[in-house]
């Protein structure tokens, strides 16, 4: 006689144990002796005691159930049954869901409704519907040509939609499958196979499609590498390596998938240490890079000659980057204070948010560029989903465990192509392959030790053109311009960009040095970084290369004659410059300088002076030549917050902010006014001012400006005194 013993679970299983064997009517862990709900599959919880619940064999089989039309999907269960087969008397659910006595008590509701094709009966309700290929009205009753083609992943490319039924067809290089809706690339004599191209932090690798090695390719050596991509009308190979707190871009030739040669150093004149992403303008030759530090795009040219920013606003944690050169488009993932899916012109222009709901993380991106498809990663909410280019048409491809830790991705024929780590695994990492119209069929190619990118090389990855608006004229230059050609919203159309310190001359493709240089520059922080802005914000120019490596650039200055821009890092406890041409970066002073809130330059006696915020509430001065051995101190105490300072070199005197603080009043803000060598101190400004802050002069006009952070506005006045009033 068998011994039996009921095991109740927290999830409503049953469990049962007969002469050693168990039974589980929902999910048995892989110990065989444990049984989990169906529902905790997948979940992000360990639930079995093997973990055996959340390992990717399990979790990429966890997929929505996405019924197709006039189709009933059976309650707890991956299944679905036509509307025909319903009441017809046979239980195709397990459960019998598709049967029961509404069958018999909503007949006469189905005749009521007098539908042109056939009336289903459902549990609680009944329901027109037409035959396949057709749709309901919007009467409910008749039926009319359903628009398969507006229905994602029927046709692998183009889709024709018919009378009742639609035909799909196959872009040039590609060959319309047995199932008549996928599209594969054609094999001609001579054509090289899709490839994967791959990376870790030390080598680059080639593999097949379906996962396996290349017997006649070995791994390319490589350093710190992270990213890479490529040009395949020039057999050229291109990767970021990252070592030693530097960034440098490599390339090398790989000639008909034979070997690498030819390895070269592109010696780019910006920091890359910070690149997140890199994508290559195959038409062009020009580099894309995301640098996630410093929140912004840039582009350098095939030389490396010139690097031009083409987005630094409303951008604050960037990651990832695709390009479209045909249709002259950039697109990008941000997850700042907005997460975003953007798309723009590969010039810059024309910003536009594609998906910004339903998102936290977006990361990783590709294209589909003959249906124009942008394909993404959430990091956060586990899914990669699909929209058009217009950010129309959203579709999840697959939710779950298995793609919370998506790096690199790319897309090809129908599969989507994805490096993925799970962190329990240490450095391994699989590389997924996920049929993108089917999401069911997933499966692990192959795993790589620490593998980052992903790319597919092949000639049908990369489609070109005869000619385009950077193709170089008779003299070489591309597009015509001097320094850097971008495409613009497609590849007939063209921007021609400046370097740093140069501007655009009127004919649109020259460049040259400003006779009067004007322009703006401003610090922000976290990550600290100082930039230059055109007075004329729509143009590209580019003024000052960026001045990078800080925390909290709170204060800055110019001097002209010298080039350079002084700034104080208040979280470094630092004074430094940096001339705009990005050369000549140098800490001058260091020591005693608890929170500089406020620096000027004297032109004149090239001289530095600022304010001093800390323990000791000081106003110093140095001179620009010898700071650390001409420093000294002007005036000390008798402040409570020192802030902005501004100096009159032409007149003699100097002007400072101070955030008073007052038992009674809380806070009383005041303009003090001194010679410059700190004699002669007295109040020029007190009343009605809390958090007077930003003082400069208007030389010309004799006016000075200060803005109140208390009271949000600008105000100014006559340097005699008079005339006070609030300008904004």
């Amino acid at each position: 006689m068998y011994q039996t013993r009921l095991y109740t679970l927290l999830a409503p299983s049953l469990l049962l144990l007969l002469s050693g064997i168990v039974y589980c009517n929902e999910y048995q862990c892989a110990d065989g002796r444990s049984c989990v709900s169906e529902s905790w599959l997948c979940d992000g919880e360990l639930d079995c005691p093997d973990g055996s619940d959340e390992t990717p064999t399990i979790c990429l089989r966890q997929v929505k159930v996405r019924c197709p039309v006039n189709h009933l999907q059976c309650l707890g269960t991956h299944r679905c049954v036509h509307f025909s087969t319903l009441c017809n008397g046979v239980r195709d659910c397990e459960d019998g869901y598709d049967e029961g006595v509404h069958c018999r008590e909503l007949v006469g509701s189905c005749k009521e409704r007098r539908c042109q094709f056939d009336c289903v009966i459902m549990r609680n309700r009944t329901s027109c519907f037409c035959g396949e290929g057709f749709e309901l009205d919007e009467d409910g009753r008749r039926c009319r040509d359903h628009d398969e083609c507006r229905d994602y992943g029927t046709c692998s490319q183009i889709c024709m939609n018919t009378q009742g039924s639609y035909r799909c067809a196959c872009t040039d290089g590609f060959s319309l499958q047995a199932n008549r809706r996928s599209c594969k690339a054609k094999t001609d004599p001579g054509d090289k196979p899709p490839v994967l191209l791959t990376t870790n932090m030390n080598s680059i690798s080639v593999v097949y499609l379906n996962g396996s090695s290349m017997p006649n390719l070995k791994s390319m050596e490589t350093n710190g590498t992270q990213i890479l991509d490529f040009i395949y009308r020039e057999e050229s190979l291109c990767w970021l390596s990252v070592a030693q707190d530097t960034g440098q871009l490599w390339c090398a030739r790989m000639t008909k998938l034979k070997g690498f040669s030819e390895k070269h150093q592109i010696r780019i004149g910006q920091n890359l240490q910070n690149v997140e992403h890199m994508a290559i303008d195959w038409l062009t030759g020009n580099f894309y890079f995301v640098d996630r530090v410093n929140d912004r795009i840039f582009v350098c040219s095939e030389q490396g000659d010139a690097c031009v920013t083409i987005i630094d606003l409303d951008i604050q944690n960037p990651k990832g980057l695709a390009l479209d050169p045909i249709m002259g488009k950039l697109f990008f993932t941000d997850y700042g204070t907005v997460a975003k899916v953007e798309r723009c012109n590969m010039d810059g222009t024309n910003r536009t948010r594609i998906v910004e709901y339903k998102t936290e993380q977006p990361t990783a991106v590709t294209l589909d560029l003959v249906k124009k498809l942008v394909y993404w990663a959430d990091a956060y909410l586990d899914f990669i989903e699909v929209v058009d280019y217009n950010g129309k048409n959203r579709h999840t491809i697959i939710q779950g465990s298995s793609v919370s830790h998506l790096y690199g991705f790319a897309l090809f024929e129908d599969y989507l192509f994805a490096t993925c780590s799970e962190p329990s695994r240490e450095s391994k990492v699989d590389i997924f392959r996920i049929n993108r119209f089917n999401s069911s069929d997933t499966n692990t190619i192959t795993t790589l030790e620490s593998a980052r990118a992903v790319r597919v090389y092949h000639r049908l990855a990369q489609p070109t053109v005869r000619t385009h608006a950077c193709s170089p004229d008779t003299h070489g230059r591309k597009g015509g311009c001097s320094h850097i050609c971008l495409l613009s919203h497609n590849y007939k159309s063209r921007m021609c960009r400046c370097r740093t310190g140069h501007v655009l001359a009127s004919d649109g493709k020259s460049c040259k040095k400003p006779k009067n240089e004007l322009f703006l520059f401003y610090g922000k922080g976290r990550p600290g970084v100082i930039r230059g802005l055109d007075m004329n914000i729509k143009s590209g120019d580019e003024h000052l290369i960026q001045i990078e490596g800080l925390v909290s650039p709170r204060a800055l200055d110019f001097h002209a004659e010298s080039s350079y821009i002084y700034f104080a890092d208040t979280t470094s406890f630092l004074i430094g410059r940096q001339k705009i041409d990005g050369t000549a970066r140098e800490t001058i002073l260091k020591d005693e300088l608890d929170n500089v809130e406020g620096i000027s330059v004297d032109w004149i006696g090239n001289n530095l002076f600022w304010t001093n915020d800390g323990y000791r509430k000081t106003i110093s001065v140095a001179g620009l030549d010898r700071p650390s051995q001409t420093r000294r101190t002007l005036l000390e105490g008798n402040m409570s917050h020192p802030r902005a300072i501004v100096v009159d070199p032409l007149n003699g005197w100097m002007y400072w902010t101070d955030w008073e603080e007052d038992e009674l009043i809380d806070s009383r803000g005041r303009i003090e006014k001194a010679w410059m060598d700190g004699s002669h101190r007295q109040i020029f400004v007190t009343s009605n001012m809390l958090w007077p802050n930003g003082l400069t002069l208007d030389h010309s006009s004799s006016v000075m400006y200060w803005c109140d952070a208390y009271y949000d506005h600008i105000e100014k006045i006559y340097l005699n005194g008079s005339h006070r009033t609030v300008s904004k």
